[in-house]
């Protein structure tokens, strides 16, 4: 026994000798190269025999195959296209896609790793291997074909004037697997017919844009600071298509894509005005539904999201222009949506007019239409010139009444909580009495004359003709025009038909009855920019007191973000901290106020230019009714503005005698105006109108629409106009007040080169 023992053990070493010669580490003389480049592993190469073998993992997936391990059955399955290779631990048989093939050496395990015969498995994949016996370096090259994309699409989505306003899409190349990653190069559009693959391979980094491959088609936007393959910021005016550049893994395999379509970035999304603007006295129901009005639709309505359309007594017409048409609340115009074609419209009953006056017989106005534009950006909108002045029939125009307001008075939880106001009609000749519908809020907008005529007397209540204008209160008993009896948590709107002269009324604003009656909400909250300080001085807050201030201390004024203004509560006005509201004495008449220059809106932020806000007021109840507050229904949205406005068209043109000729539109709106600069910036040159303002020099322009360089002009830079050297010109609106933040900035010109 104990030789048997000693002959097994003498077996043993001899074994592990041999297997010492067999298997050598190859680590130390053997390196591996992929397409030129190392191939670093965490586990050296080996050689066993004359072969050479590697992880399986780090040439399987250097190879851009998949690769899947089977430890109960100890076989590797690698993939790559159309070729699929298993290979089993241990054994000198494999196949290539089902093929039984003999290797020389087996796959096995060393050190914790599976290691894999790197030849054989190369040229499976259809890779290429040669052996350096000088250097010990095997070379692995890939024979993949690098196939350029096959399509490139180059989009203009903004209109900023840099890269960001470009996306550029592609198809991805058709053999991936050979793709390191795409680089996009943008080129003049003047120079597509010489850029070639040696020139897209000498650009820069700095000079493209890398997008790395995602097994997919691909869309890329650019950044603001993209450059052109010259370098050159991306900027307007200039036209540009985009190449694709396929960049191989295997070095020098790369390939060109053919080029997009040209495109031009442009900074000018400004929203064509409407034309044509006509209207006309359709009707005699003393309200909107009388006026109609007409307009030939914008030349471009790409730029367009839709139109307002503002009905201006033709006393304020002459004065009525784009700032205040964007300062207009939306109560008080009409929104109509763009339909491709021009557009023939009737008001609403309720329409007001833009002082929130309800329209009426009598009166003359006119209409403008602005047209607002798609980059919600309001310097961008323009205003159409207003039609001809019309005065709507007066033939039973005057017997109407008017300012119908309801109120909740009470805490009977029926009819008896509503209280009815409303002026008595200028002309009562013909009224007999006066009836009082109240309908639910939801069916407003359909109730009309027609509708009024049809309904038995028990869905109405009468009020008789005084002499004045009337309050008056329902009855237990009275029912809304659904035959409904009046109760808390409806919404209600009230009409009143004058009866004899057949005419209804514009309906009230909307009226809940609930059982906290003994503070009324202030009515008609309106909003408007009246000034040009920059902050809260230039908002003008006007509504209408409490029908009765008995129990109310005073009035808190909440200026509410706009898109916070529909879940905007009591609850949450209660909590809002007396740094973020303004509080205004009751004087027993309605009120007006500018606010502070400080003041916030009800979140703590500093009221500023650009930001769309709605106002409530805040009823605050004093005495024995301290926290039984009540709040009004919010204003139209308003946003503030400067009044400035940028001068248009503007154009630049060489003279015979070597000089610009400049000339350009003022805007419609020239209030606030002092003077305008004319500004020369050579082409290429970023120009925004912070850089107007620190502008070295320009050439001031005070009573025309145009001027002409001569010897001694120079640049924004001040250096002296140059022959041979390409501008582009700039028109600045220079404020009176000295004010730079509000000055103007016109678009350029197209580019000139002297």
């Amino acid at each position: 026994m104990k030789k048997l023992l000693v002959t097994l053990a003498a077996s043993l070493l001899l074994f592990s000798l041999v297997l010492q010669t067999q298997v050598q580490a190859a680590a130390p003389t053997t390196t591996i190269y992929i397409n030129g480049v190392k191939l670093v592993t965490d586990q050296a190469p080996i050689t066993v025999g004359s072969r050479i073998l590697l992880p399986l993992r780090a040439i399987f997936e250097v190879l851009d195959s998949t690769v899947d391990w089977n430890a109960r059955a100890k076989t590797v399955t690698a993939t790559k296209d159309d070729t699929t290779i298993v290979l089993k631990l241990g054994s000198k048989t494999a196949t290539i896609n089902n093929e039984a093939v003999t290797l020389d050496v087996a796959a096995q395990s060393i050190n914790g790793r599976t290691m894999i015969p790197v030849r054989f498995v190369s040229e499976a994949m259809g890779a290429e291997v040669d052996w350096n016996a000088g250097s010990k370096s095997v070379f692995i090259k890939t024979s993949g074909e690098v196939n350029p994309v096959p399509n490139v699409y180059a989009q203009v989505v903004g209109h900023k004037g840099n890269g960001s306003d470009l996306v550029v899409s592609f198809i991805k190349s058709p053999n991936e697997s050979t793709i390191d990653h795409y680089r996009i190069l943008i080129v003049k559009a003047a120079n597509v017919p010489s850029f070639h693959l040696a020139a897209a391979q000498a650009v820069t980094s700095k000079n493209y844009t890398t997008a790395l491959t995602q097994s997919g088609d691909q869309t890329i936007s650019l950044s603001a600071q993209a450059r052109d393959v010259n370098g050159e910021m991306i900027r307007a005016d200039q036209s540009y298509a985009a190449f694709v550049l396929a960049v191989g893994k295997a070095n020098g395999q790369n390939a060109l894509s053919q080029p997009s379509s040209k495109v031009t970035i442009t900074v000018n999304a400004v929203a064509p005005a409407v034309t044509n603007v006509k209207t006309s006295d359709i009707n005699d129901y003393g309200d909107g539904r009388d006026l109609q009005f007409s307009f030939t639709k914008a030349s471009d309505e790409s730029k367009i999201s839709a139109y307002r359309v503002f009905v201006v007594k033709t006393a304020n017409a002459g004065t009525f222009n784009l700032a205040k048409a964007n300062a207009t609340a939306s109560s008080n115009y009409t929104l109509v949506n763009k339909t491709g074609s021009s557009i023939t419209q009737t008001l609403a009953s309720g329409t007001r007019d833009v002082d929130g006056a309800a329209i009426v017989s009598g009166m003359s106005y006119q209409v403008f239409v602005l047209s607002a534009a798609s980059n919600n950006n309001s310097g961008n909108n323009t205003l159409s010139e207003g039609s001809a002045p019309i005065v709507l029939s007066t033939n039973t125009g005057n017997a109407a009444a008017s300012n119908v307001v309801a109120f909740d008075v009470s805490d009977y939880n029926d009819a008896r909580d509503l209280r009815v106001n409303f002026n008595k009609a200028s002309d009562e000749s013909r009224i007999s009495q006066y009836r009082i519908f109240v309908v639910k809020a939801a069916y407003a907008d359909s109730f009309t004359l027609t509708t009024a005529n049809a309904l038995p007397s028990s869905f109405y209540t009468v009020a008789n003709k005084t002499g004045n204008n009337i309050s008056q209160a329902l009855a237990s008993s009275a029912k809304d025009t659904s035959g409904d009896k009046i109760k808390n948590g409806v919404s209600y709107r009230v009409f009143v038909l004058s009866v004899g002269a057949n005419r209804l009324s514009v309906p009230s604003p909307n009226v809940v009855l609930t059982n906290n009656s003994s503070l009324l909400a202030a009515t008609d909250v309106k909003a408007s920019d009246s000034s040009d300080y920059n902050d809260a001085r230039d908002m003008l807050v006007t509504f209408n007191k409490a029908y009765d201030e008995t129990n109310i201390a005073h009035y808190r004024v909440l200026i509410v973000k706009a898109a916070n203004a529909g879940s905007f509560t009591l609850g949450k006005a209660n909590e809002v901290a007396s740094s973020n509201y303004t509080a205004i004495n009751k004087t027993g008449g309605n009120l007006s106020l500018n606010l502070a220059a400080g003041s916030r809106d009800v979140d703590g932020t500093k009221i500023s230019d650009g930001v769309s806000y709605r106002v409530f007021i805040l009823s605050v109840g004093g005495g024995s009714y301290n926290g039984n507050n009540a709040l009004s229904a919010p204003s139209g949205e308003v946003v503030l503005t400067d009044s400035i406005s940028a001068a248009t068209n503007v154009s630049a043109k060489i003279t015979d005698s070597g000089r610009i000729d400049i000339n350009f539109d003022k805007p419609h709106n020239q209030t606030g105006i002092s003077y305008y600069a004319v500004m020369i910036v050579p082409a290429g040159v970023p120009f925004d109108v912070k850089s107007a303002n620190n502008a070295a020099y320009f050439i001031q322009v005070n009573g025309g629409t145009g001027t002409t360089t001569n010897d001694n002009d120079k640049d924004i830079t001040g250096a002296p106009l140059t022959r041979g050297s390409s501008y582009k010109v700039y028109v600045l609106s220079v404020a009176a007040s000295g004010n730079t933040s509000s000055n103007a900035l016109s678009d350029p010109s197209g580019t000139v080169t002297l």
